[in-house]
C-alpha cells in the first residue's frame, strides 16, 4: 500500500499538446480490453467525512467522525463489461462515540455504519452478490446483481463503461503527460496521460448503468464531483480519483441529508492479463448489511431531527 501512495505523485507533467500527435485513445483501449475479455486486479483507498464532531472548549479536546477505507480486488471483463468482480474491504472508523449517539437517536445510516467496521469481502458473479462480514466464517448470498456489483459500491465511476468513459473525457477541463519513464512494477517504459475535470451524479447517472444498479432508484441530485483519470500510452486504464466537497455556498449541503461532506477515492489498476479467477463461494441465502459502501448514503432516509 506504501508504493501505492508513492505512486500517486507522478513524474512532472508537460502540456499534453507537446504528444498529442501520439497521444492513444482510451475509449477504443477499453473497447479492446472487453473484446478480449481482459482481466485485472486493482487497488483501492479512501476516506469520507462526515458532519459529526464535538469539542471541549476547555481542554480543546475535538473528535470528528469519518471513514477510513482500502482494499484490493479483481475484475473480469467481457464484451458486456464487468461480468465478475472480487474485492476485499478493510474499514476503519473515527469518532464513533458520535455516531453511536446518532444511531441512539434513529438514524439507520450511522447505525449501519457502526456494523460495516473491519474486514469485508465481496463476490459478484453469474447473477449474484456473495458477503463475507466482519468476524464472520460464512459466506451468504445476498441477493441478485450485476457482475460489478462487488467492486463498484465505492468507485461510483466504471470507466470500464467506455460510454460512462466517453462521457467523463467530455467534461475533462486540464489534460497532460509524463515523459517516458520506467513502470517501477513491470519495467516496461511508459508515459501517463492526465484527464481531470467535473461530472454532476445526475450526469453520471444518466450514462453509467453500474452507478444506477448501486444508487438504486434514489434521487441522487446535482451535487458536482471533480475527477482525474490516468491511462497509460497504449489507453489502458491507471489509476481513477473521484473528490466530493461540500462548499461554502448556502445552498451547498453534503450527501445524504448532509451526513456526508466530503469523499476521496482513488482506486489504481495494474497487471492488465487475459483472465482472473472469480468464483462463487460456498453461500447460505442470507441479508447482506445495509450500509457498507459510500453510495449506501444516497439511499439514506431523511435524517432523524
Amino acid at each position: 500500500m506504501k508504493a501505492f501512495i508513492a505512486a500517486l505523485a507522478l513524474a512532472t507533467a508537460v502540456p499534453a499538446t507537446a504528444h498529442a500527435a501520439a497521444a492513444p485513445d482510451p475509449v477504443a483501449a477499453v473497447r479492446a480490453l472487453l473484446a478480449r475479455n481482459a482481466g485485472v486486479t486493482l487497488e483501492f483507498l479512501g476516506n469520507t467525512g462526515t458532519d459529526l464532531f464535538w469539542q471541549n472548549d476547555a481542554t480543546r479536546e475535538q473528535i470528528s467522525g469519518g471513514v477510513g477505507l482500502k482494499g484490493t480486488g479483481k475484475l473480469q471483463l467481457g464484451a458486456t463489461g464487468v461480468t465478475a468482480s472480487e474485492i476485499t474491504r478493510v474499514v476503519q472508523l473515527s469518532g464513533q462515540v458520535l455516531m453511536k449517539q446518532e444511531a441512539a437517536k434513529g438514524d439507520a445510516y450511522f447505525a449501519g455504519l457502526l456494523k460495516s467496521a473491519g474486514t469485508t469481502r465481496m463476490i459478484s458473479t453469474k447473477g449474484w452478490l456473495y458477503h463475507l462480514l466482519p468476524k464472520a466464517r460464512t459466506w451468504l448470498r445476498t441477493g441478485r446483481a450485476g457482475g460489478g456489483a462487488a467492486a463498484y459500491g465505492d468507485q461510483i465511476i466504471n470507466v470500464l463503461e467506455p460510454a460512462t468513459l466517453a462521457k467523463l473525457l467530455s467534461t475533462a477541463d486540464r489534460s497532460s503527460v509524463t515523459p517516458w519513464h520506467k513502470n517501477r512494477t513491470t519495467g516496461r517504459n511508459q508515459r501517463i496521460y492526465t484527464r481531470s475535470g467535473t461530472i454532476t451524479l445526475k450526469e453520471l447517472y444518466r450514462v453509467s448503468p453500474t452507478f444506477r444498479e448501486a444508487a438504486g432508484t434514489s434521487a441522487v441530485g446535482t451535487d458536482e464531483i471533480w475527477w482525474q483519470y490516468l491511462y497509460d500510452d497504449r489507453g489502458l486504464p491507471d489509476r481513477l480519483v473521484w473528490h466530493f466537497q461540500t462548499t461554502t455556498k448556502a445552498d451547498s449541503i453534503g450527501l445524504g441529508d448532509n451526513r456526508i461532506r466530503s469523499v476521496r477515492l482513488v482506486t489504481r489498476f495494474w497487471n492488465w492479463q487475459a483472465k482472473v479467477s472469480i468464483t462463487a463461494p460456498k453461500a447460505t441465502p442470507g441479508r447482506g448489511p445495509a450500509v457498507d459502501e459510500i453510495t449506501d448514503i444516497l439511499r439514506a432516509d431523511d435524517r432523524p431531527r
